[in-house]
């Protein structure tokens, strides 16, 4: 796992989106049973190797947590889909520069959407074409998008709408031009906090090589196979795991809070 995690090798891979729901569904329903299955059998084998119970649970929680702490692929989705959020809005202006209006627009944005957000503007285009009103869709397409800048291009929107779309493409340009200068903040703030999954991943190498030394000396090692030696291995199994995760906490963003209510939220009358 240190391995995959140095190479930016996931080893449980998201669904392509270009593939059908169906087939999509079907890959995230398999994803906690591979996990489980992996752990399960990291479990049992740890197990026969060493005879403890405790070293048994925590390779098995290794099994799955250290895939998801080690690997960055929240930071690097997050980015994606700012620049979705980019392109689309760039993509958005370009059409209502034709004098086209803001619901022919949107319609037109689901021929082509950049992939990351292929799902939401795909949902936005059919409650337009099952017609839901145009604010209604658009608020229900922030939630589906549940980011500030999500929020924000939204927010653009609905007040264009109220206007008759009057100045929308300087707006959306500007606002794309925005998006492109957060992305490129978000690139230098994720290189540091590679910094920090770095430490994770030596942190991890390190455990690593002690076990290996301990399978290959295991009268060093014979204390922890008593009741006193599995308690004291469960604390420094937890001091381990309070490290990584702090280290975690430490590489991945901050979490963004959003200013448009949910639509479920909203006031009504």
């Amino acid at each position: 796992m240190a391995a995959f995690a140095l190479a930016g090798v996931d080893m449980f891979p998201p669904p392509q989106v270009r593939r059908s729901r169906w087939r999509t569904d079907q890959l995230r329903s398999r994803r906690p049973l591979a996990e489980g299955s992996a752990a399960a059998i990291a479990a049992a084998v740890t197990w026969a190797v060493t005879g403890w119970p405790v070293a048994a649970l925590g390779v098995a929680a290794a099994t799955v947590a250290l895939p998801r702490m080690l690997g960055g692929r929240s930071a690097q989705r997050r980015l994606a889909r700012l620049e979705a959020l980019e392109a689309w809005t760039r993509q958005l202006a370009d059409v209502l520069t034709a004098g086209r209006g803001i619901e022919d627009a949107l319609l037109s944005s689901a021929d082509d959407p950049p992939a990351p957000i292929a799902a939401e503007v795909t949902a936005l285009r059919r409650r337009l074409e099952y017609r839901t009103p145009t604010d209604a869709a658009l608020r229900a397409y922030a939630d589906d998008l549940a980011h500030p800048v999500g929020d924000t291009i939204v927010a653009a929107l609905l007040i264009a709408s109220e206007l008759r779309g009057r100045g929308l493409h300087q707006v959306l340009t500007a606002l794309a031009d925005t998006v492109a200068k957060q992305v490129a903040m978000e690139r230098e703030i994720d290189a540091e906090r590679a910094t920090h999954r770095t430490t994770a991943v030596w942190v991890v190498a390190a455990l690593g090589l002690y076990t290996a030394f301990a399978l290959f000396n295991r009268d060093y090692v014979a204390p922890f196979g008593t009741f006193t030696g599995q308690l004291t291995l469960t604390v420094v199994a937890l001091l381990y795991a309070a490290t990584l995760w702090w280290l975690h906490r430490l590489a991945s963003p901050a979490r963004s809070f959003r200013f448009l209510p949910p639509s479920g939220n909203r006031r009504r009358g």
